[in-house]
């Protein structure tokens, strides 16, 4: 399947790639009313919460712009999944509540790259929805932070409560739902973070209204692709980790046009 979807995606690009160079051989800066462009994203994905990016670019001719971006955002594993064990009653006045069962890091991503958009739109048509697309490609920064539950553990006779990383120590509980109370939250972790390298590359339809105008309104549909050098571990089975996370994803985009 992995196969299936990266030819997919490879006959995609060349065929965008083909029509583009055919369409634009001759492209015209007469006429160009701005010059640059800086735009902000906000990304909704497939295995993720979302993504924030900012776009500085240099619009060369009607039909291309070329860009530098930078980005942040969130990764997550499709075996992600949340339990709740408000059902189990309260342990030491904690009644319990929402968690990832198996769940080892959470994965924060940083990206930056370089990229170009094109329009199939001819320069007259400055009115309705201008038709391109969007390619780019790029390094990606992985940060992982320790994903914190709280646990209730057997010690001695009792039962005592205990907030933890994953650890050796209490894998066991930390891999039994009749130990699990909840997440711990959002803010711990952040004292223990480690960074795994990769890149990423995307390609996607992109729908501008108003492409010719000062303020920057578009939409863009397509596919994200980031590649570690290793197993990026999420999860605590690490026959369930992977290095390349393919994300279909859907971009507003909003900016400003200026010379």
């Amino acid at each position: 399947m992995r196969h299936i979807i990266t030819t997919t995606l490879l006959l995609i690009f060349l065929t965008c790639s083909s029509v583009a160079q055919s369409g634009f051989e001759t492209e015209e800066t007469y006429g160009v009313i701005y010059n640059k462009e800086l735009t902000f994203d906000f990304r909704l994905h497939t295995n993720g919460i979302f993504a924030l990016a900012m776009n500085k670019a240099k619009i060369k001719t009607y039909y291309r712009t070329t860009f530098y971006q930078v980005e942040l955002g969130t990764l997550k594993h499709p075996k992600e999944s949340r339990n709740n064990n408000r059902s189990l009653g309260s342990f030491q006045n904690n009644p319990g509540g929402a968690y990832v069962f198996g769940k080892q890091n959470s994965l924060f991503v940083a990206r930056g790259g370089w990229g170009e958009k094109r329009y199939f739109s001819e320069k007259q048509e400055r009115r309705g929805v201008a038709v391109g697309m969007s390619y780019m490609g790029g390094v990606t920064l992985g940060v992982l932070k320790p994903y914190y539950l709280d646990l209730k553990v057997n010690q001695d006779g009792d039962l005592i409560f205990v907030r933890t990383p994953y650890t050796e120590q209490y894998a066991d509980a930390f891999l039994d739902t009749g130990n699990i109370i909840n997440s711990s939250g959002f803010r711990y972790g952040w004292n223990d973070l480690s960074v795994i390298p990769g890149g990423h590359a995307k390609i996607a339809l992109h729908l501008d209204w108003g492409a010719f105008d000062e303020f920057v309104k578009a939409l863009e549909f397509g596919f994200m692709l980031d590649v570690y050098y290793k197993k990026v571990p999420i999860m605590v089975e690490q026959a369930d980790n992977q290095m390349a996370f393919l994300n279909v994803y859907l971009a507003f985009q909003f900016g400003k046009r200026s010379n």
